[in-house]
């Protein structure tokens, strides 16, 4: 009776050794396929890799594992379009600019601006030598060398002699050639007739000349 409990149980170990024998056999066969699989599922995985890193995007470490989500790619450098600043021409006047400096610097550059324009007025307004000459019997003014602004009209001339001769009437002359226009600046006219630096008005009390 043991000898048949004995052989039952030998069968049943070498029953069980031959299933084992051949589940691993099943497996191992089976091993090549998943193999294969593996190896196209990170040949995929690489050409979508690649195919990221020609459109510029990278993909994070969860990508690699399918497990990441849309915020993990990120663009590897930004458009050029949506960064680009427009370029726009600086207009020659600068007020509007003025407006927005600080009250000391706007009150700054305009005393700056102040003291440049009385710099270039004096620059172009400067005194101007007249020699009067009397012609006839008019009086002789004393002193017979005066100045006056060169932005005054010629006209002024003739209203100071008119004072000082005390007389209603007076005919002037530039260097006894000919009668200015009253209109004319003494500075014009000093500087296309001046003789050693100064104006020669010629008057007399009738018309010299013409």
């Amino acid at each position: 009776m043991s000898g048949m409990l004995l052989e039952s149980e030998s069968d049943h170990e070498d029953s069980e050794i031959s299933s084992g024998y051949s589940e691993n056999g099943r497996l191992m066969s089976q091993d090549p396929l998943s193999l294969s699989t593996g190896n196209v599922m990170q040949s995929r995985l690489e050409q979508y890799s690649k195919r990221l890193s020609q459109l510029g995007l990278a993909a994070t470490d969860g990508d690699s594992n399918g497990d990441g989500t849309d915020n993990d790619i990120i663009p590897s450098e930004y458009d050029e379009e949506e960064i680009s600043v427009p370029k726009q021409e600086v207009p020659m006047t600068t007020s509007l600019i003025l407006d927005k400096l600080p009250p000391t610097t706007n009150e700054f550059l305009h005393q700056l601006s102040i003291k440049e324009m009385e710099q270039d007025i004096e620059k172009t307004v400067h005194k101007i030598q007249i020699k009067f000459q009397p012609i006839g019997s008019i009086p002789l003014i004393t002193p017979s060398v005066c100045t006056i602004s060169s932005q005054q009209t010629f006209s002024m001339i003739i209203l100071f002699l008119k004072k000082r001769l005390k007389v209603e009437q007076v005919f002037c002359y530039i260097n006894n050639s000919f009668a200015p226009n009253p209109q004319q600046t003494i500075g014009s006219l000093w500087s296309q007739f001046k003789v050693n630096d100064e104006l020669i008005v010629s008057y007399c009390g009738t018309v010299a000349f013409g």
